[in-house]
């Protein structure tokens, strides 16, 4: 007979894993279910949605583990009687699930497990550039550079695309410049990373999730304006950037969790282009 395990079991040994680097966070905590619930399997996702609830119930799978609340608010007070809410709960009670929010305690991490998934997904690895004052692990956070085969912005765009199964991209830049040096980053991007990459004259090629158009795609467009039109940007959107991290965090989970299977149930991409 398999050795049972919890919910609340598989986050104790989870935070076991990270040792003193684990902190108390208002974001990693269960969201939904309850967390005495036996474990039968545990899906890894960047967000909850019904469609990776329901994938997730119908493989067997009660513990779902993910950046993003259950119920898109951070509380649910502002969602009393919503019927996309409602709708949500019931399928979360019905099928006995438990959601548990694992962000900022898995983005602490020495590796950086969203970049690497990210890389990983980009196929990128074999031109990954180690910073030598960041450490000894090539995944460190400050590790974000890739020095990429010579293509055209417009070559690399269509590589996006299939690569990440992205039907449509937001691009700066001419299409028909040569990028080389790119910068990746994941998350929300800000207007203090944008000017550090900027700061390296020798990266042509930004990568990025999301924005504050007002900021940092504003004050790119008017870099290019200011220095020249021989730099460019793609946003990717949040959950192609995160998604393959929650893939990351499946095969890093496998390693001390073995009563249950564990798996990476990704979210896609929830846009189209007409």
């Amino acid at each position: 007979m398999s050795k049972q395990i919890t919910a609340q079991q598989v986050v104790d040994r989870i935070k076991d894993q990270l040792g003193t680097s684990w902190k108390e966070s208002k974001t990693d905590v269960f969201c939904a279910g309850n967390p005495g619930t036996v474990v039968t399997g545990i899906a890894t996702s960047f967000t909850p949605s019904i469609e990776v609830l329901q994938k997730a119930a119908d493989s067997g799978k009660n513990l779902i583990i993910t950046q993003q609340p259950a119920y898109y608010l951070e509380t649910e007070e502002y969602m009393a009687n919503d019927p996309a809410f409602e709708f949500k709960k019931t399928l979360i009670e019905k099928n006995k699930l438990v959601v548990w929010r694992f962000d900022e305690n898995w983005g602490a991490r020495e590796v950086d497990g969203q970049l690497l998934g990210l890389t990983k997904a980009l196929g990128w690895d074999e031109y990954h550039i180690q910073n030598s004052n960041s450490g000894t692990e090539p995944y460190n956070p400050k590790n974000k550079y890739f020095n990429l085969p010579e293509t055209s912005l417009r070559e690399m765009v269509t590589y996006f695309k299939e690569r990440l199964n992205i039907p449509g991209l937001r691009v700066e830049g001419d299409p028909e410049i040569k990028v080389k040096k790119a910068a990746l980053s994941h998350g929300m991007f800000k207007l203090t990373e944008l000017q550090e990459f900027l700061s390296d004259p020798e990266v042509d090629l930004i990568v990025i999730s999301e924005a504050i158009e007002w900021e940092s795609c504003e004050y790119f467009r008017d870099f290019l304006t200011w220095k020249g039109r021989n730099k460019a940007m793609i946003l990717i959107g949040r959950e192609a950037s995160e998604d393959p991290g929650y893939g990351e965090a499946a095969t890093w989970m496998k390693t001390f969790i073995s009563e249950v299977p564990v798996a990476w149930i990704p979210a896609n991409e929830p846009f189209w282009v007409p």
